[in-house]
């Protein structure tokens, strides 16, 4: 065996390692200070997260040499490449849909077979194993960078086995390369040893710019998240995950705040609801991963939900800044129902946070709703039995809940329409006053037809629900539980960030007998039930101000009247800060914000951190009493999956 291949191998792969995810940093990182910063980082990262493999490959290279018996040097190469590939399997099934997924089990199984024929090569070098060598490190190259099309942020430890899996297939094809050739005219010894310490010494530094880096490679790359992210926990855990109950608040910014119905007048972006809620029903109708950019309502907008259009050209309100709680079903509704930001919702979150329990202690909206005399249905969908099995404690409140099943595996069919059916049924046997929840599926993914052609069929499925509303006694509200993601900012889908595209959705307000207005201003859906509840009798109207008082007023009061959309994970913490003039997307885990001014940007695609030294600094105090308020005064609190 010819060690030189091997040993140069190992930083020439971490190098290229973190040379690929240094593409995935901003503009800003180009200055040569911050790139060699980043580096650093990276660099750092990759000697943590690729230790083990690679100290394997090391040590087993320099002890098997060739006064090793062939068979036995064989057989203990093979069973290195396994063990490596088994070092990836076990950060993949961190996340326990894959442990259980036969396709993965059978790709690793596949894949420790080719390492341990690749790690054999090693010991036989050859011109045809230089030519599989160096298309070897092209192919994990190519893979490492491209699988990031495959929704970033929301599997890291897909992100990381593969990035593990590709470090292993560059060391694996570069030894195969540089072993063919002989000693005398591979790189020398000194020379690679000389690379490997220049990387080591990298690693190690912390230059100037690191303060700037730090946080831009644990938000940007998926190595620096590893890395990142446990410092975070290390630091922070009991606050960022939490498993204990939630502290008693003993902090100024959760004095109950006196003028919080005044103060919630003033920023909630709602507009004043001067009718008596009981002499109206109430419908609140949600189309599941709805952007407000697709829909008919923006400017420019494609022709995908006429329908909900001539709801506003006839009378309705519309609000082109309206912000989901959260960026998925489960915790986005939790808040929406409990009518608080998600960080002071009473849930239980399980490790993949969109599933988990609504616990019951705070009344829900429906519960208010239905204890002061009314009617209460939900009708919707049950994709992937997302209500049914992993969204437990959302149905209290409800006096019947009709849900229509939907599965990926399943042939595609109009669920929408089968929705609609339910819910003219539900609405024909009310007998007095009611609130019905009636949850549309689409434009949730998989898209049969594609995203437009899921919003129409939502859109049409709609109409159907409103032609059997009595709409001059009824109230109206049209919108969804978090948007959806094309490749913006990296992401795909939803769960993934708190972007606009994932959390700018669609709300509509009809209230019979009242003409309707555009609305600019930021909003919030966590705030429509103490909005509706402020207008209903005694009992509704005290619910509303408990939670105003406990709890939206103090965060108002604290961050200046922000709305505020969270994506609270095990390892993926965001918070979005919308203003007027500004939104702050902040993660939580890397500590770094992101600036940008909505009146010219809602795409938010130019952070404006850089340049506008002025609004960082008035931002940054804000995010640090947002830190407070969620260290100080959260009642979500994570629990293993299936725990009571």
């Amino acid at each position: 065996m010819r060690v030189h291949g091997i040993v140069a191998a190992i930083p020439l792969s971490g190098a290229a390692i973190a040379l690929l995810e240094l593409t995935r940093l901003p503009a800003a990182a180009l200055a040569p200070d911050r790139l060699l910063a980043a580096l650093a980082q990276l660099a750092r990262a990759t000697f943590t997260t690729f230790a083990v493999p690679a100290l394997l490959v090391v040590a087993t290279a320099l002890v098997l040499s060739e006064r090793t018996r062939p068979r036995l040097r064989d057989g203990a190469l093979a069973a290195l490449g396994i063990a490596q590939v088994a070092c990836a399997r076990e950060v993949l099934i961190e996340y326990p849909a894959f442990a259980s997924s036969l396709p993965v089990t059978a790709a690793l199984a596949l894949l420790g077979a080719a390492a341990a024929a690749g790690h054999v090569g090693l010991a036989h070098p050859s011109r045809a194993g230089r030519g599989i060598g160096v298309a070897l490190v092209l192919t994990s190259l190519i893979v490492a960078r491209a699988h990031y099309a495959l929704y970033v942020g929301l599997y890291p430890t897909l992100h990381l086995a593969t990035l593990q899996l590709c470090f292993v297939g560059c060391v694996l094809g570069a030894g195969l390369a540089l072993g063919a050739r002989e000693p005398e005219r591979a790189p020398g010894l000194r020379v690679t040893a000389g690379a490997a310490a220049a990387l080591v010494a990298l690693a190690l530094v912390e230059l100037p710019a690191s303060a700037w880096a730090r946080p831009m490679v644990t938000a940007y790359t998926e190595l620096g998240r590893a890395a990142g992210v446990a410092a975070a926990l290390a630091r922070d855990g009991e606050h960022l995950v939490p498993t204990a109950p939630p502290p008693a608040r003993t902090s100024a910014l959760f004095a109950p705040d006196e003028d919080a119905e005044a103060r919630f007048a003033a920023a909630s972006g709602l507009p004043p609801l001067d009718v008596a809620l009981a002499d109206y029903d109430v419908l609140l109708v949600l189309a599941d991963a709805t952007r407000f950019d697709r829909t008919s309502l923006a400017d420019d907008a494609p022709p995908t939900t006429p329908r909900l259009r001539a709801l506003v050209q006839a009378g309705a309100h519309v609000h082109t800044r309206a912000r989901a709680p959260s960026n998925g079903t489960f915790p986005s509704l939790s808040a929406m129902l409990s009518m608080r930001p998600l960080m002071f919702t009473d849930v239980d979150l399980e490790p993949r946070f969109w599933r988990g329990t609504l616990r019951a202690e705070r009344p829900s909206a429906p519960e208010v709703l239905r204890d002061a005399g009314r009617e209460t249905f939900w009708v919707g969908h049950d994709h992937e039995r997302c209500f049914s099995e992993h969204g437990r404690g959302l149905e209290r409140g409800f006096d019947r809940r009709v849900l229509v099943e939907e599965r990926r595996d399943a042939p595609p069919r109009d669920v929408d329409a089968e929705i609609a059916d339910e819910a003219v049924r539900a609405l024909r046997a009310a007998r007095g006053r009611f609130f019905g929840l009636v949850f549309f599926v689409g434009p949730h993914d998989p898209y049969h037809g594609g995203y437009d052609a899921e919003l129409a069929r939502f859109d049409r499925a709609l109409g159907r629900v409103l032609d059997a509303v009595d709409l001059s006694r009824t109230i109206v509200i049209v919108t969804s539980d978090h948007g959806e993601a094309f490749g913006e900012h990296g992401h795909s889908h939803h769960l993934t960030s708190v972007f606009a595209e994932q959390v700018h959705v669609p709300l509509v307000t009809w209230i019979g007998g009242r003409r309707g207005a555009r609305h600019d201003a930021p909003t919030s859906t966590a705030y429509l039930f103490p909005w509706l509840l402020l207008a209903g009798g005694e009992r509704e109207q005290a619910a509303a101000r408990a939670v105003l008082r406990e709890d939206v007023g103090p965060m108002l009061r604290a961050l200046d009247g922000a709305v505020v959309s969270e994506m609270i994970g095990p390892d993926r913490q965001e918070v979005a800060l919308a203003w007027h003039d500004t939104t702050v997307v902040y993660d939580v885990l890397a500590e770094l914000p992101r600036l940008f001014d909505p009146r010219v940007d809602p795409g938010e695609l130019r952070d404006l951190r850089e340049e506008d030294e002025a609004r960082v600094e008035r931002v940054l105090p804000l995010l640090a009493r947002y830190r407070s308020l969620r260290f100080e005064g959260r009642r979500f609190r994570f629990v293993m999956e299936g725990s009571p």
